[in-house]
């Protein structure tokens, strides 16, 4: 059974990143069975948009250019994601993404309309640690997805073997300040048997984060 499995579902931690100055540290961890956390984020459960008397201190505008990348499985073909830049604006956030197929098999994206709109989008967590990530996704108590309402351009329906995606994600809402945001992509489904260490259905969580400044 893969990580994270929920039926045919999977929810994926990103690899651990390289040392960066302007990203937090991380530790070098196993990934987290996310059963539970998966079954509340598909099944809706995760929150809509925030108020500012709902978040605290709300994060100030502010813009960054993050230049993540994540590949899953480390080697050999597989897919990639890379979060270009972040920001939060006076009225939300947006993120300018991408996604790369590295792999031989085509991959449905943008076919579901209501499962894109409850996956892609950020989350927001406490710490920069894994292991915060990995807790709370056993416990099945991740944060709410804050998800993406707006895509330009559009995302296709399916990712073809080297083709990739860019575009921008964004969304109303006030974030909170000093925490700490990651990135949802997904979900992704093969068309046909995926490489090795890929399951056939999956959400992407970035590994890297985004601490929010007041």
């Amino acid at each position: 059974m893969p990580l994270g499995a929920v039926g045919d579902w999977s929810v994926l931690i990103g690899p651990p990143p390289r040392p960066n100055g302007a990203l937090c540290d991380h530790e070098r961890v196993r990934r987290p069975l996310l059963a539970l956390a998966l079954a509340c984020l598909l099944s809706g459960c995760a929150s809509e948009t925030t108020t500012v008397s709902e978040v605290g201190t709300p994060a100030s505008p502010q813009e960054a250019a993050v230049e993540w990348v994540e590949r899953t499985p480390a080697q050999g073909p597989a897919l990639v994601f890379h979060v270009h830049r972040l920001a939060v604006t006076e009225t939300g956030w947006r993120a300018e993404l991408e996604i790369r197929n590295e792999t031989s098999v085509a991959w449905e994206l943008g076919t579901d309309p209501i499962a894109v709109a409850r996956s892609f989008g950020i989350m927001l967590f406490a710490t920069g640690e894994l292991a915060e990530v990995e807790k709370r996704g056993a416990d099945g108590d991740l944060p709410g997805l804050r998800s993406a309402r707006r895509f330009d351009p559009r995302l296709p329906d399916r990712l073809d073997p080297r083709e990739r995606w860019r575009g921008t994600v964004a969304a109303d809402g006030a974030l909170a300040a000093d925490r700490y945001l990651r990135v949802v992509f997904g979900p992704l489904v093969a068309r046909s048997d995926p490489p090795d260490g890929l399951p056939e259905q999956f959400v992407w969580i970035t590994d890297h984060a985004y601490e929010l400044r007041p």
